[in-house]
């Protein structure tokens, strides 16, 4: 069976991607009705899974709905969409879904509906600041994450001035992982490299070629993070830099391939992936393929055809596919999202769950900006929705205080439709990091 590997971190030209598995159905199954155990769709997703564990305890018994009568709790979110230099809708309507069924179902907080103000970039400063001033504007108590390449000069300057957090999303450069009002389930491409490092140690590898495109945040986490890991596991590790829009691969993986490594790592935009996974194959190189990048995503996947046969991706999903969460995430979608949550929009049901489940912690008069961070500050190791449980006390990864669970999982492709777990369930690169560092 097809586990698709899905972009959590990409944006089209620039921005660094992990993959996450797409959820198989397993049991128990919501289009069954528990009470009369015959066949056909449970009245609701709680139902479907009432009684089983998850992340913030057992699944109700059955839906309660928020008290429209009641005063709203604001949230806002930030979201890149509508330019060829990567548009992510998924991520908005995963989140859109997931309040809907907060608020339907979960009875909001505290019998508190949630409501959402979502806001619309496309790659330009001046919308990523107007977009901020909107969510002070609406006086949000928080931003469920979203993704904003441009956010270092637009959306976080604005949101650090009034305080306001932002849980999850995909942080897409230096200033998301450094500041102190963003919270990421992520490793972003620092975890993730040296996931990669951790793999290709493991399997002998002694010499390790870091290719990348010449973008800030690949260029940090390679040199200062990745080589520091590598070096620490007692391996060579050479940085080959290019032009991130590259498209022609031919130099740039000779030139790699002649330096004669055991494995090859590289971090390149969307429109690369493609052309790299083919070059790659036509050049018969023998060193692993590691792939940070966007170049899991199910179109480019199937583009690639054959020649994504044995390359390595990284994923900051669960433990295996198709547990409980993994497919109240499948219901969510479905029904609250109409399925155009898929993809990237994984992240977006997480960081919205996450989100929820402080916000029901504190209460329906607890709720407000300072105690929201104040709370996810404290979390050590708290359980994330389908996710690794996640640790905000800034310490995760030196000088990336905002990376709250870099930990990873890595999948190979077998073929051009499989994906197949490699490794341990998830490779713990806090540890790698804490000893190279």
């Amino acid at each position: 069976m097809r586990k698709s590997l899905i972009v959590l971190l990409a944006a089209g030209l620039v921005v660094a991607a992990c993959s996450e598995a797409e959820p198989e159905s397993s049991t128990p199954d919501p289009s069954t009705d528990e009470s009369t155990g015959e066949s056909g769709p449970a009245n609701s997703v709680v139902e479907g899974f009432a009684g089983e564990e998850w992340f913030m305890g057992i699944v109700p018994d059955e839906p309660v709905a928020a008290d429209p009568s009641l005063e709203p709790i604001q949230i806002g979110m930030i979201n890149q969409e509508d330019t060829p230099l990567g548009s992510f809708p998924e991520l908005r309507r995963a989140t859109e879904g997931t309040v809907e069924f907060i608020n339907t179902e979960l009875g909001g907080v505290g019998g508190r509906p949630i409501e959402l103000t979502t806001c619309v970039v496309s790659f330009n400063v001046e919308q990523s600041q107007a977009c901020a001033q909107t969510m002070v504007q609406k006086d949000v108590v928080a931003l469920s994450g979203g993704l904003d390449v441009v956010s270092d000069t637009g959306s976080i300057p604005v949101l650090e001035q009034n305080g306001i957090p932002q849980v999850g999303g995909i942080p897409a450069n230096l200033a998301e992982q450094k500041s102190d009002v963003t919270f990421y389930f992520s490793g972003g491409v620092t975890g993730a490299l040296a996931a990669f490092m951790a793999d290709a140690a493991e399997n002998d590898a002694e010499k390790v070629v870091i290719g990348y495109g010449e973008f800030n945040a690949f260029e940090e986490s390679a040199r200062e993070y990745a080589v520091p890991v590598g070096e620490s596991l007692g391996m060579t590790v050479d940085l080959a830099p290019f032009n991130i829009a590259a498209t022609d691969f031919l130099p740039i993986l000779t030139g790699i391939a002649d330096s004669d490594p055991d494995a090859i790592i590289m971090a390149v935009a969307g429109s690369s992936c493609v052309p790299l996974m083919e070059t790659y194959a036509d050049l018969q190189i023998e060193a692993q393929l590691y792939l940070v990048g966007a170049c899991a995503a199910d179109e480019i996947v199937e583009a690639a055809g054959e020649n994504v046969d044995g390359i390595v991706f990284n994923s900051e999903g669960p433990v295996e596919v198709g547990d409980t969460e993994g497919d109240i995430y499948n219901e969510i979608n479905a029904r609250y999202a109409d399925g155009e949550g898929s993809g990237s929009g994984t992240l977006g049901v997480r960081s919205m769950m996450n989100l929820y489940a402080l916000l029901d912690e504190l209460g329906p008069d607890g709720v407000s900006r300072e105690a929201v961070t104040g709370l996810i500050r404290q979390a050590v190791d708290r359980p994330s929705f389908w996710g690794y449980p996640y640790t905000c006390d800034g310490e995760q990864i030196a000088g990336l205080p905002s990376l709250c669970a870099p930990q990873q999982t890595l999948f190979t492709a077998v073929g051009p439709a499989d994906f197949e777990q490699r490794g341990p369930a998830f490779i713990d690169t806090v540890a790698l990091f804490e000893a190279a560092l």
